[in-house]
């Protein structure tokens, strides 16, 4: 069955401000140590299973040039511009469409990933990705990827596991009992200790069949306007200009702004999920970096021209593009530091999660060139 490959790169990543900003947000940073973008690495990550033409990238309508420069490699048709933000459910029905139109109407395999996560090693990632795209070929289910938790972690939905249905290569496969929100520590110290619980990676493999079912069960007000987004589609295959759908800005507005878990996973009754084999991590906020980076002996992870001195637990990046006088930093703990050539961040590390607090206050007060 053929693979449709699905990359979300319209978020907006408020919580690495300084370096994320509306023109080039998370997705289109180089965070990790490949030295690539966050979009490059997903796209990367799945040569050899899906081939380039297969692969779309759903984005911004003001991020559509820079990610077609970031990924020449696509066919300029593949980088679709969404016509307003609308979350990952509307980014996915309109995925749908797409697919439904360009294949012809013939059942292919959808794989949808986000853009901006950190992954490795590749090759387990890879047998990780087969072992679902073989689950979802070959049932009715939708299907995720849970990560097994290594941490307490409250910023991560968690997925409860239920009976074994499969393994490939090793790979278990288990029916989900439930989804579980973000919990407090507390919650969330009994799920890692139980072992019944995995993160929920975002990543999904359906059949456009099983998809196009779900929507009026579970979805209906995108399913009143699914026939609109399918011709919104069809009108603009073949015109001059590619990757976008004039259509459909009518169509968008009307479509409710929630996410894809909340939409249809939580909800559908055959939901599957498979064990990761591979490290994960959504890269939500700065202190991810060192959950990315090794420290250095005191604990410090460090970009640029920096000097530290009797500080510990600290993340710095310097990424200003001209040559300024060194940063150096004397007896912190536990703090993120982050200049770029027009603005600074300094805040504790325990308070990462609420740097979009800062973007919210700039753009309240008129600070729109900042961001």
């Amino acid at each position: 069955m053929e693979v449709v490959a699905i990359i979300m790169a319209g978020g907006s990543g408020e919580r690495f401000w300084p370096l994320s900003r509306k023109q080039r947000p998370k997705q289109l940073l180089r965070l990790t140590q490949s030295g690539r973008t966050l979009v490059e690495e997903t796209v990367e990550r799945l040569e050899g299973i899906v081939p380039l033409e297969n692969v779309y990238v759903l984005t911004s309508v003001g991020l559509q040039g820079m990610v077609r420069r970031i990924l020449p490699q696509l066919p300029p048709a593949n980088v679709i511009a969404e016509p307003m933000r609308r979350n990952t459910a509307a980014c996915l029905v309109l995925a749908a469409a797409v697919v439904m139109e360009r294949f012809g109407g013939h059942d292919v395999l959808m794989a949808a990933f986000p853009s901006d996560h950190f992954v490795e090693p590749v090759e387990e990632f890879q047998r990780t990705l087969q072992a679902a795209l073989r689950w979802a070929a070959q049932t009715e289910d939708l299907v995720t990827i849970g990560i097994r938790p290594t941490r307490p972690e409250t910023g991560y939905g968690y997925i409860e596991l239920d009976k074994e249905l499969q393994r490939f290569d090793g790979i278990p496969v288990y029916r989900v009992r439930r989804f579980r929100e973000k919990p407090s520590p507390e919650v969330a110290e009994e799920f890692v200790q139980s072992g019944s619980f995995l993160w929920n990676s975002g990543m999904f493999f359906w059949r456009l069949h099983v998809f196009l079912a779900a929507l009026p069960v579970y979805m209906p007000a995108f399913w009143q306007h699914w026939e609109g987004l399918r011709r919104a589609v069809r009108a603009a295959l073949g015109q001059p200009v590619e990757g976008a759908y004039p259509g459909t800005e009518r169509l968008f507005p009307e479509l409710p702004d929630i996410s894809i878990d909340y939409a249809l996973a939580e909800r559908a009754e055959r939901m599957a999920t498979v064990q990761a084999s591979f490290r994960w991590d959504d890269l939500g906020a700065w202190d991810a970096l060192e959950r990315v980076f090794p420290p250095d002996a005191s604990g410090n992870v460090v970009s640029g021209d920096v000097v530290l001195l009797d500080s510990s637990g600290c993340i710095v990046v310097d990424a200003r593009t001209e040559k300024r006088p060194v940063v150096t930093l004397l007896g912190l703990r536990d703090c993120v530091v982050v200049l770029t050539d027009d603005a600074v961040l300094c805040c504790a590390k325990a308070h990462v999660q609420q740097v979009r607090r800062i973007v919210a206050y700039l753009r309240e007060h008129g600070y729109e060139a900042l961001l």
